[in-house]
């Protein structure tokens, strides 16, 4: 009998997998904060559009059913 049985395990994923697969909870935490960053960037570029539009009565960057839009996405994120 072989003593020494050889084991398949598979390394850990690396990357962008590592991220997308964990179960770790420092790695979620970590994409949780990451990703509320990214949202508090696009809901502030969102909202300065809204507020551009906003600057001068009778100036128009954006359609009005654009800025209904923006002012949606806005609220959602």
């Amino acid at each position: 009998m072989n003593a020494h049985t050889e084991d398949a395990h598979a390394l850990p994923p690396r990357g962008l997998a590592r991220w997308l697969t964990s179960t770790n909870h420092k790695d979620i935490g970590t994409l949780y904060l990451l990703f509320s960053l990214l949202m508090l960037f696009v809901g502030g570029a969102l909202a300065l559009a809204v507020r551009a539009e906003l600057f001068q009565p009778g100036l128009q960057l954006v359609q009005p059913n654009l800025y209904n839009q923006l002012v949606t996405m806005h609220g959602l994120i």
